[in-house]
């Protein structure tokens, strides 16, 4: 069963992310728990990363006419930083992966079933 899970981060985190001093075990992180996946079989789609939602647009349809909006759809406490496809048994055990991912320490992960 396939899975999306969608990664939120702290602030501080996301900060961490290109600061000199900590992006070195940030991404430590985040690969070492991307490589136990891929080691496990369950990887479907490797996801990617996301850039900050003020870098983002929100497009909504009125009247025919394409409405934006600069930046983020939802101005959330922890930014969507990025996601992952997963293939596993059930909703638990793609919890217990989600309980892996470096966010789930002080930010959340987010699974959703795949349709």
């Amino acid at each position: 069963m396939k899975f999306t899970m969608l990664i939120y981060e702290c602030p501080e985190d996301w900060a961490a992310r290109t600061d000199d001093a900590r992006k070195e075990q940030y991404w430590k992180g985040w690969r070492a728990f991307t490589q136990s996946m891929m080691e496990a079989g369950i990887l479907a789609y490797p996801g990617n990363i996301l850039q900050p939602g003020s870098a983002g647009h929100t497009i909504r349809l009125e009247g025919g006419r394409i409405q934006a909006k600069e930046g983020a759809y939802a101005d959330l406490p922890e930014p969507f930083s990025g996601f992952y496809v997963i293939d596993v048994r059930d909703a638990d055990e793609a919890m217990k992966w989600a309980s892996k991912a470096p966010a789930a320490v002080r930010g959340a992960v987010e699974i959703r079933p795949v349709l």
